[in-house]
């Protein structure tokens, strides 16, 4: 439980820190183009992590079916409906409604994998979601002045995001392997961008090297290694646990901007997040029934 907790807090730090490097990014390249090179860049980093010790007949394992749905899903489309999001919303509304992440992974967790749910975790979930929420609104973030249907966006990054879980959980079940499933999973992801590409984009964007590309392949290592810590607290952990420890997103984006970044000033309101999402924390983890 304590190395599943670990890795997911270690995800939802690199997710943050993609967050901040998406804005930079977007100045210098469009969405479509930019998550095509920002999941390749995954894809190929995977391929070379994992091609000495893939065993072929792995590719044959009926946990592979829900590794390759998975893929289709996230990184694919939950980085397209992220980076959208970014640039229509911007990352402090885009991660505020990331805080329902745990509520959307956790309802198929228990119908479909049999996961349970104790009183304390659903008391820890409610106090995170409230802690993230305070820090959307405290930030200005108007939900009036926003189009409804931009809202979409970020909700759709959030529920891709959530349902992969249960499905990358169901294939854990069967075959425990998150650098395998981390190949399909990527690999996937880049053919359905590719094909989104040619349908509606202009694959002559991604040929002209410039600063996005570096900018949109950092973004890749990021994201790729957040999915690989994703993945390991996965094998080692309920889904209800990794995914109320990854929607604390925005709270690693508010210590980056005030403390590394510089671009947020301490307010009092900090504290209370802070207060709220650690106790929220400790009782998603301490909360489970033993045996």
């Amino acid at each position: 439980m304590v190395a599943a907790s670990i890795f997911a807090l270690i995800s939802a730090l690199l997710f943050s820190l993609a967050m901040q490097n998406q804005k930079a990014a977007l100045s210098h390249m469009d969405d479509l183009s930019g998550t095509f090179v920002s999941v390749l860049t995954m894809a190929a980093m995977f391929w070379l992590l994992a091609a000495p010790s893939i065993r072929w007949e792995l590719w044959t394992s009926d946990a592979t079916k829900y590794f390759a749905l998975a893929g289709v899903l996230f990184p694919a489309l939950g980085q397209r409906f992220q980076i959208a999001s970014v640039k229509h919303v911007g990352p402090a509304l885009t991660a505020a409604i990331g805080a329902f992440l745990p509520l959307f992974a956790t309802v198929p967790a228990i119908l479909f994998l049999n996961e349970t749910i104790t009183l304390g975790q659903v008391l820890g979930m409610a106090l995170l979601v409230g802690g993230l929420l305070l820090a959307a609104v405290a930030r200005g973030v108007s939900w009036r002045t926003r189009a409804f249907y931009l809202l979409l966006l970020p909700l759709g990054a959030a529920m891709v995001r959530a349902i992969t879980q249960p499905l990358t959980k169901a294939g854990y079940n069967i075959l425990p392997e998150p650098l395998f499933a981390t190949v399909v999973v990527t690999s996937v992801s880049t053919v359905v961008v590719g094909l989104m590409v040619l349908a509606v984009g202009s694959p002559r964007r991604i040929a002209v090297l410039d600063r996005g590309h570096a900018l949109f392949a950092l973004n890749g290592l990021l994201i790729g290694f957040g999915i690989l810590g994703l993945q390991l607290s996965l094998t080692k952990g309920p889904v209800s646990l990794a995914a109320s420890l990854v929607s604390t997103t925005p709270i690693w984006t508010l210590a980056l901007g005030v403390f590394v970044f510089k671009n947020e000033r301490l307010q009092w309101w900090h504290g209370v997040v802070a207060a709220l999402v650690c106790v929220g924390a400790v009782l998603i983890v301490t909360g489970r029934e033993v045996g």
